[in-house]
């Protein structure tokens, strides 16, 4: 049964998408819950086979069943995900029905091979033990494959499939098998056969009304979720659209701006984000990287983003110097918002003609720069004050714009304490140390090279723990 928490997952799709993936979900709990059973019970029979000394072909056949199973099993989550399940179910029942009736063929073929007197002792052998007159008859034997009907039918009930592939998957299951025994067995005994197709139609009958069932009982309780929570949906709907264009504001995640690389990204942790970056082609000597971080996530800090953008791009026409730029950004933060959000960032120009970098933050996490003469590594730590504190932005006599040489071969990293912040299932934080140990081993990166290896191993880090902070990241060098 599907909680009113779990199913809130499903109307974010259509009627029909969300049934097929809850149907999915269920069918890759179900498959590997049948994969353990099948192995438990073949390895029980192969094991007892073995110590009663009753070795034959089906011993040999119920082995090979067994550990295939058991790999599949072991490997599970490497070869089956939600998405395909249901389509590999399928293969995989094809695939395994074939090869039981082929092992079926391949065990007559031996049968008919074996000599009349080896049966014959045998018969006699059961004539001892049972102490009782038995009429010997020693004929070809004539293998029917009623037991790998009866076997595939029953398996289908732990699966969920719409009507069509059920009707395909039994035809399947009892054709093949009759096929094979008329033409491979010469079987064409009706009488026989009636066990084993009451038992296939009952399977089916079990299968198609289930599914029909469930089918119409969550199209209820979808109707039912989704009028409660229509408005819920709207708004998701729309914060999904306004996730859309707050990316599409973001540049080109590559750049070359002459001898400049830029590789940068932005992951928000919610539907909208509070980080933005961005570059500015100056003039020909002249390139701008900035990047920020609103207080908070969501829509006011997504608003507030929207309009930083704007005045960066306006700023730029007027001045490039830092220090300037963020005294007018400070004073637009300050008039334009009520509420007190602050935005820490930073904003550098490099200077390719005197090989300088001039930078300003403004309460920012440090830049690194990576030296490509030495590898060394750099933390430039000087900041003022967060846009957005306090009006008298910068005092008279405080001068946070650092300068420092930036040639060829140089790298510089700027960053959103997403990174830093990121934690694993413990609670433990990714932290300063971690990044610069990644940094250190990996000085003669490329941008790219360096932005994903720098995302992969903070996922790694967090083995799978919720993203609780945006993350930004843009790594600039000059080649």
């Amino acid at each position: 049964m599907v909680t009113a928490f779990e199913f809130d997952k499903y109307l974010e799709n259509s009627k029909e998408d969300s049934y097929r993936i809850h149907q999915d979900e269920k069918n890759y709990s179900s498959l590997r819950t049948f994969l353990l059973i099948f192995s438990i019970v073949t390895g029980f029979i192969t094991i007892t086979t073995f110590f009663d000394g009753s070795i034959d072909y089906d011993s040999y056949s119920n082995f090979a069943a067994f550990v295939v199973s058991l790999l599949i099993r072991i490997f599970y989550t490497r070869i089956f995900t939600v998405e395909s399940i249901r389509r590999k179910i399928f293969i995989l029942f094809v695939t395994a029905l074939i090869l039981f009736l082929l092992s079926t063929i391949f065990q007559n073929i031996i049968e008919k091979d074996k000599p009349v007197e080896e049966n014959k002792a045998k018969v006699e052998k059961l004539k001892k033990i049972a102490d009782e007159e038995i009429d010997v008859t020693v004929e070809q034997k004539k293998t029917d494959t009623t037991t790998i009907v009866i076997f595939f039918s029953l398996a289908l009930i732990f699966f969920r499939f719409p009507k069509n592939d059920l009707i395909q998957l039994y035809s399947l299951a009892i054709g093949l098998p009759v096929l094979t025994d008329l033409i491979f067995f010469q079987n064409f005994g009706i009488t026989g056969k009636i066990p084993m197709l009451v038992t296939t139609l009952l399977c089916f009958v079990i299968s198609y009304s289930s599914e029909n069932k469930r089918h119409k009982k969550f199209n209820r309780e979808y109707d039912v979720y989704f009028k409660r929570h229509s408005e819920t949906i709207r708004m998701k709907k729309e914060l999904d659209y306004a996730r859309e264009i707050q990316l599409s504001m973001l540049p080109e995640s590559t750049k070359i701006i002459g001898d400049l690389q830029i590789a940068a990204t932005s992951l928000p942790a919610s539907e909208v984000g509070g980080d933005y970056y961005d570059y500015f082609n100056i003039n020909d000597d002249l390139t701008g990287i900035f990047i920020c971080d609103v207080s908070g996530h969501g829509v006011a800090s997504a608003l507030l983003l929207s309009g930083l953008r704007s005045c960066m791009h306006l700023i730029l026409e007027d001045t490039s110097n830092p220090k300037e730029v963020f005294v007018k950004l400070n004073r637009m933060v300050r008039r334009t918002q009520n509420r007190k959000m602050f935005v820490t960032a930073v904003f550098a120009v490099i200077d390719t003609k005197n090989n300088k970098c001039t930078l300003f933050n403004a309460g920012h996490l440090p830049p690194y720069k990576i030296s490509g003469e030495s590898h060394e590594l750099f933390k430039v730590k000087r900041h003022g004050i967060t846009l957005g504190a306090v009006d008298n932005f910068i005092s008279d006599d405080e001068d946070n714009l650092v300068t420092f040489d930036f040639k060829k071969g140089d790298k510089l990293l700027l960053y959103t304490d997403g990174i830093i912040e990121a934690m694993d299932d413990v609670k433990n934080e990714y932290g300063f140390t971690r990044l610069e140990d990644f940094l250190y081993k990996n000085t003669s990166s490329t941008p790219s090279d360096l932005l994903d290896g720098l995302i992969k191993d903070v996922n790694k880090f967090s083995d799978g723990a919720e993203q609780v902070d945006d993350i930004s990241i843009l790594v600039l060098s000059r080649n």
